[in-house]
């Protein structure tokens, strides 16, 4: 009677799947790398609106952190907020410059949208100012232009943050209405079916992750 010997599976492959599984995380690191920091190539409307959305959560974190918590702010977390804050700029940039150049067209126009974001910014905070201060923003005001007046640098710095801090609310949901408004725009920008001088279409090439 002869016994039925079942034939285990190359090495190879074992040792090939392990690979796949260990590279995985390797793998999403490069990508979230190349899509952060990276300001060449193209990316897909799906990537470029995953890449808004971090650095707009992180953006609006970071600056509740410094209003919140102003007196962390003067020691060690201020250098961290510092170098949060260049990151977060040189992010942004790449983020937009590879939606622009899938649209075909170059990446300096972030700075249009820069411009776009501070007019945003007056406009809001000058319609909607006046409900957040209130009769003490009105005071914390004057008290303001009297420590400015006077150089009394301690009423100076406790009428500012009194009056950042009314303004917390509007500050944080003028970042987000900014993210979001900017992020619509520059992402309804039609993408460029065709490779063009920035690389091919974003799929095609490694960039691209699930």
């Amino acid at each position: 009677m002869s016994a039925r010997v079942t034939a285990l599976p190359p090495m190879k492959s074992w040792s090939n799947s392990n690979s796949q599984r260990a590279s995985r995380p390797e793998l999403c690191r490069q990508a979230m790398k190349d899509l952060l920091f990276n300001p060449n190539g193209r990316i897909a409307k799906r990537r470029f609106w995953q890449g808004v959305v971090l650095v707009t959560v992180v953006a609006v974190i970071k600056r509740g952190m410094e209003i919140k918590l102003p007196g962390a702010m003067d020691n060690g977390l201020g250098i961290i907020a510092l170098l949060l804050t260049v990151g977060l700029v040189y992010a942004n940039i790449c983020i937009f410059a590879k939606r622009f150049h899938d649209a075909g067209t170059s990446g300096w126009w972030i700075i249009a949208v820069w411009f776009a974001k501070f007019f945003t910014f007056i406009i809001m905070f000058a319609l909607f100012g006046g409900l957040f201060l209130g009769s003490e923003g009105t005071a914390l005001l004057e008290a303001v232009m009297e420590g400015w007046a006077t150089a009394d640098e301690a009423q100076l710095t406790q009428a500012s943050r009194r009056l950042v801090d009314l303004l917390f609310p509007l500050i944080i949901l003028s970042y987000v209405v900014n993210g979001v408004l900017a992020a619509l725009v520059v992402g309804s920008l039609p993408s460029d079916p065709a490779a063009n001088i920035h690389g091919p279409p974003p799929g095609d090439g490694p960039e691209t992750f699930n």
